[in-house]
């Protein structure tokens, strides 16, 4: 999609070179502009590829709920035996979140792509906010080896932001490393930096390897093809903190853990 514009581009660039010089352009320039339009299409064939493949993958990614919701509502339809019953309502239940995730994951892609995210901001009390995702996290399935903590906050913080989108980021953060943690714990909190807020996610889960670091912000990335996902999450998040005015990283290491961790402007309200 890229590549036809960056070719009109380049010939522009070609024929202004050759009048700036009155003549053909010098040998130089159309290297360079040849070799900046074979990164730009190989750029262009990168995204095409990863889109196939995460279309490929949403198939098998939405399939795989709805065929447990449907499998599962036709054996509690006619179980009899209440252990059996609350198993098959327990898997229903979880299946049908991770469709949800997954059809809000492709929306927000969607409204991202073409710039129509609604970002609403309004007052909002941090600590209440993040005390709420936590009893929602607990109540999340999740190794009963793994405690899920608030540790730390200020006495009282109370900020303009966009509410939604920052539970957003927060959740799907902790939802992250509920997937990857099988023992220790998951603790998040936030504290002041100067003018900004520095939140975080601390787990004990598996880490991610020092050269995959630096993908796992991008579109469609997925680093475990076995755990569901759309490996659009963090991509979303990224795109999330950085309208809000802040940044995002990761910081882990290989069977120790990880820490995610973004900013954002204090917006103090009296």
């Amino acid at each position: 999609v890229l590549v036809e514009p960056l070719q009109r581009l380049a010939l522009e660039q070609v024929a202004f070179g050759e009048q700036l010089h009155g003549g053909a352009a010098p040998g130089g320039i159309r290297h360079r502009i040849a070799q900046e339009l074979q990164a730009a299409k190989e750029a262009a064939e990168t995204s095409d590829q990863l889109k196939s493949q995460f279309l490929s993958n949403m198939s098998h990614e939405i399939r795989t709920p709805l065929n447990a919701i449907l499998g599962f509502s036709e054996l509690l339809s006619d179980a009899d035996n209440e252990e059996d019953k609350k198993e098959y309502v327990s898997i229903i239940s979880r299946n049908s979140e991770l469709l949800l995730q997954l059809i809000n994951d492709i929306l927000d892609l969607s409204k991202i792509e073409s710039n129509t995210l609604l970002f609403t901001y309004t007052e909002t009390d941090i600590n209440s906010m993040l005390h709420n995702l936590e009893t929602s996290s607990r109540c999340k399935e999740h190794s009963p080896e793994v405690e899920i903590k608030f540790t730390e906050h200020l006495d009282h913080c109370v900020i303009s932001t966009e509410e939604n989108r920052l539970m957003q980021v927060v959740g799907n953060l902790i939802g992250n490393a509920i997937k990857f943690t099988e023992k220790g714990s998951i603790c998040f909190g936030y504290r002041a930096e100067s003018d900004k807020l520095r939140f975080f996610v601390t787990d004990t889960g598996r880490g991610i390897p020092k050269a995959q670091q630096a993908e796992v912000f991008k579109r469609f990335v997925k680093l475990n093809g076995f755990i569901n996902g759309t490996g659009l999450g963090l991509a979303i998040c990224d795109h999330i903190v950085r309208k809000l005015g802040g940044e995002i990283g990761v910081e882990s290491e290989e069977g120790v853990g990880s820490t995610f961790w973004f900013t954002l402007p204090q917006n103090p309200l009296p």
